[in-house]
C-alpha cells in the first residue's frame, strides 16, 4: 500500500474542561477535494462504551472546518453533562 501524505492546512487548540484538545484539518498533498479532521482526544458519553471518534471525509474545506467545529462543541456539551475523555487515544 502506498503512502498518502497530507499536508495540515489549520490547526485549532481549546482547552475543554481542562482537557487540552488539539484539532487540525488535513489534505492528501496534491487533492484539493479531500479534506479530513483529527482530535488528539476523544469524547465519551457517560451512556455509551465507545469514544466518538469522527472518521469522516468532506469534499471542501468548509465541510470540513464546520463538522470539526461542530465536533469541539459536541466535545464540550459531553463534558458539561458529565462525559469524559476516552483514555489512550491520540493522533
Amino acid at each position: 500500500m502506498a503512502a498518502i501524505i497530507y499536508t495540515v492546512i489549520k490547526e485549532f487548540f481549546v482547552e475543554i474542561h481542562g482537557h487540552p484538545v488539539k484539532a487540525r484539518i488535513l489534505s492528501p498533498i496534491n487533492d484539493d477535494k479531500n479534506f479530513s479532521f483529527q482530535v488528539n482526544s476523544y469524547f465519551k458519553n457517560s451512556s455509551e462504551q465507545e469514544a466518538n471518534v469522527p472518521a469522516s471525509t468532506f469534499t471542501s474545506y468548509a465541510n470540513a472546518e464546520r463538522h470539526l467545529l461542530g465536533y469541539l462543541e459536541a466535545f464540550q456539551n459531553t463534558m458539561d453533562l458529565g462525559g469524559d475523555v476516552a483514555p489512550g487515544v491520540n493522533f
